[in-house]
């Protein structure tokens, strides 16, 4: 009996930790929705201040969209709630990076306006 719970309560522990995504899968995501054109889509992985960057973008027509975009992310770093993932983008050799906020459990993508 005591041997069924452990396995019942290690299935759950599994199961529990699969539904959170790692800020490298959650910058991967978010960048390739957004270069698809997936407005709605990118906005799921992205802090409020972001989503409005990207709605006054979208409706600005300025973003550009490439249904042949790749993301290759590198490595990730993890300070308490904020992440940074590293990442090249296409054929490109330049490295860049991306910052994550964990808010509410959750990764997500933070852009600052340029």
């Amino acid at each position: 009996m005591k041997r069924c719970l452990n396995l019942v309560l290690l299935v759950a522990l599994l199961g529990l930790t699969a539904c959170t995504q790692s800020p490298m899968s959650v910058a991967e995501d978010f960048a390739t929705a957004l270069a698809k054109g997936k407005v709605e889509e990118a906005k799921k992985y992205c802090t409020e201040s972001t989503a409005k960057m990207i709605d006054m973008s979208s409706s600005m027509g300025v973003i550009d969209i490439n249904p042949n975009y790749k993301i290759n992310c590198l490595r990730d770093s993890i300070v308490d709630n904020t992440a940074y993932v590293f990442y090249t983008e296409n054929d490109a050799t330049r490295e860049r990076m991306m910052t994550l906020y964990k808010i509410d459990g959750e990764w997500k993508v933070n852009m600052k306006g340029k």
